[in-house]
């Protein structure tokens, strides 16, 4: 054994988040360190902790010179294993890089955690043959157990007294062990390890959302959501600010993404932090998702005034029995609330909605639009439904489409086909800031600051050009003329 146990972490980043698709809007500030795995930055600083070591590559989904850097690092470094935590889209292109290196490492042991694979850990080891191991639920205390057995030279035999894990077996197919205890005080958590990141993008802290999170687990039930639900666990403010500060102080990070599904965890709790963020003179800048109804607008004032520049907040649908459906937890008033602070307060306000609930039909669609109008968000978010393992609504869904990722498409689980929710999609983000009230509120008589005024500008004259051009392509000779320009500039750009 060695004399500390490693655990080679890797990723695939989306291509969502590329820097230059937020600058079509304006926005200066790049996005890309917002996919890391914050799971990865906690196990890591658990392990160093108790006597192991975690490194950490990622790579871009069109990195053409990444599996070369992996292969390189896992020859100089050896570690003992590889480690993944995936959400369900990524399943399928982590597992194929792990074939490829599997190529040239045959040996090496692969765990994997992460919301997907501790709700389908029998799924996933029967048709995902290269992942050895499966940590079901939170893996700080099972991913130490298992890597120091691992670099012992352990077989799956002796795996069994490692609770919270599931691996194949000659004998039973899928074993699984005893459930892993939960930390009950998430405080005791050592700082996530966020040198892990710091190492390849130092220099652009200044500009990059440095993300940050502070939760475990959610106090609401959302039926679409595959969160720990009921078990919340939050940091102090103490904790949380000092975290800040030591980002500052080490990478000189100007901006955070705070991304806990809901923040702050309770007005009080608001309030300790603005005061701790005023008390240290602290000055950041930062965006966060919240509920509706969670803050008033004294303390979306307070928070402006220490640095909050956006609010993204889940709205899911404009139709009451939708919202019902989906467990929510909130009323439409609860949201024009929400929103009519924060244009009151002056920050930036995006609003998240779903389309293709069980349930949705043409007119609970026409009632969303209508109701996204209402609110008049600066950024319109939409999603397409899908239903998530471990998630309520994923065991109602039919047999033959509870598998749906292993297809690589979204299965039809209401009236409106998928494709045709894919159209409806497209066509009410582009129309949603085409009206007056939405250039009066966010440009001409708005409160935002400056920078963000641009921002929606650039939102309304983006998504201007995108419908007159769906319109124009609907005629063959104007069609023929824009694929004929976009060539013309693919070819001398």
């Amino acid at each position: 054994m060695s004399d500390r146990p490693s655990v080679l972490f890797l990723a695939i980043t989306p291509k969502e988040y590329a820097p230059s698709n937020v600058r079509n809007y304006g926005v200066s500030r790049t996005f890309h360190l917002i996919p890391h795995k914050h799971s990865i930055l906690a196990l890591t600083a658990w392990l160093r902790q108790h006597g192991c070591d975690g490194y950490y590559i990622w790579i871009h989904h069109d990195d053409p010179d990444g599996l070369d850097r992996i292969l390189q690092f896992i020859e100089d470094k050896k570690p003992d294993a590889i480690g993944l935590s995936l959400v369900t889209e990524e399943l399928i292109a982590h597992h194929r890089l792990i074939e490829k290196i599997k190529e040239k490492f045959p040996h090496i042991q692969v765990i994997a955690g992460g919301p997907h694979v501790s709700a389908e850990p029998v799924h996933t080891l029967e048709n995902f043959p290269l992942i050895d191991y499966v940590c079901i639920g939170e893996g700080e205390r099972t991913l130490t157990e298992w890597l120091k057995m691992i670099a012992k030279g352990k077989s799956t035999k002796d795996m069994r007294q490692v609770r919270g894990l599931a691996f194949r077996d000659n004998s039973y197919g899928v074993a699984i062990t005893s459930p892993r205890e939960k930390f009950n005080d998430i405080n005791i958590l050592p700082d996530p390890a966020f040198d892990l990141i710091a190492q390849r993008e130092r220099n652009l802290f200044r500009d990059s959302a440095f993300p940050l999170v502070g939760s475990y687990g959610c106090r609401h039930f959302c039926a679409f959501c595959a969160a720990d639900h009921g078990n919340y666990r939050f940091m102090t403010p103490e904790r949380i600010v000092d975290q800040i500060e030591r980002a500052q102080r080490e990478f000189g990070v100007g901006y955070f993404s705070i991304r806990d599904s809901f923040w702050p965890p309770s007005k009080v709790w608001c309030d300790r932090f603005c005061d701790l963020v005023e008390l240290k003179k602290l000055q950041f800048q930062f965006h966060f998702e919240t509920r509706a109804g969670t803050l008033d607008l004294r303390q979306m004032i307070r928070l402006k005034n220490i640095g909050a520049i956006a609010v993204a907040v889940g709205v899911e649908s404009g139709d009451p029995d939708m919202l019902k459906a989906m467990r929510k937890g909130i009323t439409l008033d609860m949201a024009r609330r929400t929103f009519a602070d924060l244009h009151k307060a002056g920050i930036l306000s995006i609003a998240f909605f779903m389309l293709g609930f069980p349930g949705e039909t043409y007119d609970t669609i026409d009632r969303s639009a209508e109701f996204a109008r209402e609110l008049n968000p600066t950024l319109l978010s939409l999603a397409t439904f899908r239903p998530l393992p471990g998630t309520e609504i994923h065991r109602h869904i039919a047999e033959d489409d509870k598998y749906w990722w292993m297809k690589g498409e979204y299965p039809t689980v209401g009236e409106i086909p998928i494709n045709e929710l894919k159209r409806i999609h497209e066509e009410m983000h582009i129309r949603y800031p085409l009206n007056i009230a939405y250039l009066k509120q966010h440009v001409y008589a708005s409160r935002l600051p400056a920078e963000l005024r641009k921002v929606a500008y650039s939102a309304f004259r983006v998504h201007l050009r995108k419908y007159v051009l769906g319109i124009l392509e609907r005629y063959s000779i104007t069609r023929e003329l824009i694929r004929h320009t976009r060539s013309l500039i693919r070819r001398y750009s």
